[in-house]
C-alpha cells in the first residue's frame, strides 16, 4: 500500500503546516526594524506602525522560507519537503492579504487589485506594487493541480516486488 496521502489529506497537512509556521513566525513581528517612531501623529490622528510593519516583516520571512524551500526541494518526492514548500506558500499568501487589509483599516487608502499588481492611492499619491501573494498563490495552485493529476497506484498492490514480465523459459513459442 502506498504511503502517499490523498489530495484532501495532503491539503490538510499543508494547512496544518501553514498554521504551525504562522505560530512560529508571528512572534518575529516584534523585532521588525522600524526607521520611524512606532507611534506618530499625522493629520490629527495617531498611527501605530508596529502592527503593519511587523506583519510585513513576518510575511517577508515566510516568503523567504517559501523561496528557499522551493529552490532546495522543488521536484522532491519527499512528503515533508513538499509540505514545507506548500505550507510556507499558504502562510505567506494569508499574511500578505491580512497585511493589506490592516493597511486599509489603518490609513483607508484606495486599493485596486489587478492581476499581479496593487494600485494604492493615498493622500493624492499613487503607487503600483507587485502582488507577490498572487504569484505565490498561482504557484501553489499549479503545484496542487499537478499533484492531483499525478497517477496514484491502486490500493492493495505490492510496490516492493516488481512484476517480472520477461519471457519465461518453456512458454508459448
Amino acid at each position: 500500500m502506498s504511503s502517499e496521502p490523498g489530495n484532501k489529506v495532503y491539503f490538510l497537512y499543508t494547512l496544518s503546516g501553514a498554521i504551525i509556521l504562522l505560530l512560529i513566525t508571528l512572534p518575529l513581528g516584534g523585532v521588525a526594524p522600524l526607521d520611524e517612531p512606532k507611534v506618530y501623529a499625522y493629520d490629527g490622528a495617531y498611527y501605530n506602525l508596529g502592527i503593519p510593519v511587523g506583519l510585513s516583516f513576518v510575511a517577508f520571512v515566510n516568503l523567504l522560507i517559501f523561496v528557499v524551500s522551493a529552490i532546495l526541494f522543488w521536484g522532491s518526492k519527499g512528503l515533508f519537503k513538499n509540505i514545507i514548500i506548500d505550507s510556507s506558500a499558504l502562510s505567506f499568501v494569508f499574511l500578505n492579504y491580512i497585511n493589506y487589509f490592516i493597511i486599509w483599516l489603518v490609513w483607508h487608502p484606495q486599493i485596486t487589485i489587478l492581476p499581479l499588481i496593487f494600485i494604492i492611492k493615498y493622500n493624492g499619491a499613487s503607487a503600483i506594487q507587485p502582488d507577490l501573494g498572487q504569484v505565490v498563490l498561482i504557484i501553489y495552485i499549479y503545484r496542487m493541480f499537478k499533484r492531483s493529476r499525478r497517477p496514484r497506484p491502486l490500493s492493495g498492490l505490492e510496490l516492493d516486488k516488481p512484476v517480472d514480465e520477461s519471457p519465461q523459459p518453456g512458454g508459448v513459442q
